[in-house]
């Protein structure tokens, strides 16, 4: 004969009463479930709060190179005097990286037998290049702002070719001379596309691609994954990808999807950073909340 609302109230009295700490244990038995879940699905969640952020996420930012796509590049032109002598400069500046484009290079270079000349004190300038020391003096390599910035002239046999295709291009130089370039093409996850379509299934409002490489490059990749030219952002520095991230952020939560040193304030401003575990750098992971160990994109909106 209690009225529902006092019966309700009486019954809650008692279960906190009697039994206090089953109804505390139960949200961080219900956040542990959920983070083991996620783990046997390749999302692993730093802690409860991420998992809990991530629910509100309806904005997603995601790099190219290593996350939209493969990660495992492959060299496709050279424009040079001497093809093995650029490999092999290449090879050597790059011996220590980790980036994909880097790997490109070192396996082209072992592919055709050349061993890398040896090359120290290498320096990275993110989404620039790198510059480094050999026997001759410095050398350095990397994308036009740091050809630019050396003040090189873009002038090699075959250049204008690489230059107009929807490829990265990697320039050599030493100071302001150029000793020439190269193509590397990168291909999407088999299964990127099919995620950026679940989660835009699953609630998510915006969606961009942001990438420090050239805008034929980024258009390529992001319309073949279904994105519309407003969304795909190029030629971008690691401060553009953060106030982007910003810019997202005061419309609602957002979540980075990264995997490169270039990626990691963008990671750290995120509400939630999501690192490429399997293939990102040491930096990326520890900058980031979650570190996704899948192939399978489509776990992102399952997680």
């Amino acid at each position: 004969g209690t009225p529902v609302q006092e019966a309700l109230y009486r019954a809650a009295t008692l279960l906190v009463a009697a039994s206090p700490c089953a109804v505390v244990i139960s949200v961080p038995a219900a956040i542990l479930s959920a983070l083991s879940a996620a783990a046997r699905g390749g999302v692993l969640f730093k802690g409860g709060a991420a998992l809990e952020t991530l629910a509100e996420v309806r904005a997603y930012a995601f790099d190219k190179t290593g996350t939209l796509t493969t990660g495992r590049a492959e060299v496709t032109a050279i424009a040079a005097a001497d093809e093995e002598h650029l490999l092999a400069l290449l090879a050597g500046i790059e011996a220590q990286s980790e980036h994909p484009i880097a790997d490109a290079v070192r396996r082209a270079a072992a592919a055709r037998g050349i061993s890398p000349v040896p090359v120290w004190g290498e320096e990275t300038t993110p989404s620039e290049g790198i510059t480094g020391t050999d026997a001759e003096g410095p050398i350095w390599a990397g994308n036009r702002r740091m050809a630019a910035r050396m003040g090189a002239a873009l002038e090699a046999p075959g250049l204008a070719a690489l230059d107009e295709g929807a490829e990265t291009v990697v320039y050599l130089g030493r100071a302001d001379r150029l000793i020439g370039a190269l193509s590397v093409a990168d291909a999407a996850r088999p299964t990127s596309a099919a995620g950026l379509d679940a989660l835009r299934g699953a609630g998510v409002a915006e969606i961009a691609l942001m990438t420090g490489d050239r805008r034929p490059v980024a258009m390529r990749i992001g319309l073949a994954m279904g994105l519309r030219p407003a969304e795909i952002h190029a030629e971008l520095l690691p401060a553009d990808k953060v106030a982007l991230v910003a810019a997202l952020a005061e419309k609602g939560r957002v979540a980075f999807v990264g995997d490169g040193v270039n990626d990691a304030a963008a990671l750290a401003r995120a509400d939630v950073g999501i690192a490429m575990g399997a293939a990102g750098s040491e930096v990326a992971l520890q900058a980031a909340d979650v570190a996704f160990l899948s192939e399978d994109m489509t776990r992102l909106a399952a997680a």
